[in-house]
């Protein structure tokens, strides 16, 4: 929880800078632009609250531990969850081979779904990284993550 406030920051700039380049995404939530998604990843200490509300979105780090409410949660290998974000992997096979799960309004998540879907995010996005240090943070975060899914998947055999 020491790193909490940078990385809030760091994540809410990222949200609403997509927000401010690409406000359309934000369309694609219908009704679910308030909504509080929670991004549990497995055996983590903590979860991500995700308020997306476009201009005004926020990101909280939330010890796991902490009784919430949110209108839907997502629970996977952190690996899953950012790759669900950036695109790198297929949410419905994700879904339905169980590496993710979803527990509340599943309307709602597939608002999300969509929206990420069409937002066409890369990790440096998420991040919220400035464009020149974008396609060396991309390359290397993305070969990080493929590393960590491989470690994951040969641990879970």
């Amino acid at each position: 929880m020491a790193l909490r406030g940078p990385v809030e920051h760091l994540l809410t700039a990222g949200l609403r800078r997509a927000a401010r380049r690409r406000p359309e995404i934000f369309d694609r939530l219908d009704g679910f632009q308030d909504a509080l998604f929670v991004l549990a990843p497995d055996d983590w200490p903590v979860v991500f609250e995700l308020r997306p509300c476009a201009g005004r979105g926020v990101v909280r780090v939330v010890r796991a531990t902490a009784p919430m409410a949110g209108t839907a949660r997502i629970r996977g290998p952190l690996t899953a969850l950012l790759g669900l974000f950036d695109g790198s992997i297929d949410a419905d096979a994700a879904f339905f081979s169980r590496s993710i799960r979803v527990e509340g309004d599943v309307q709602a998540v597939m608002a999300l779904h969509n929206a990420l879907e069409a937002a066409e995010l890369t990790v440096a996005d998420l991040l919220g990284l400035p464009a020149p240090a974008s396609g060396v943070a991309n390359a290397s975060l993305s070969m990080l993550l493929r590393g960590l899914a491989a470690r994951d998947a040969r641990a879970s055999a």
